[in-house]
């Protein structure tokens, strides 16, 4: 069985406040993403830091004032 994140995939959407200037934060995207210019490009499951293979780090940032966080995702069935 196969998994997809459905945040990724605009299943569901995720609101956050900003809890050091009440903003709303952004999502910017898989952690993974970050650490090399081609991860975005490469299977999920060659490039996934460890965590449970059932779920997705994403990295929120406040566009106000700059704080960040990381939200994680179950993913869900497909």
């Amino acid at each position: 069985m196969e998994f997809e994140c459905p945040l990724c995939n605009s299943l569901i959407s995720v609101s956050e406040s900003c809890p050091k200037c009440g903003g709303e934060m952004e999502d910017l995207g898989r952690v993974e993403d970050y650490f090399d210019p081609y991860n975005p490009y490469l299977d999920k499951d060659y490039v996934s830091m460890g965590e449970s293979s059932h779920e997705c780090i994403h990295l929120f940032s406040c566009p106000v004032c700059g704080y960040d966080t990381r939200i994680v995702v179950n993913q869900i069935p497909h």
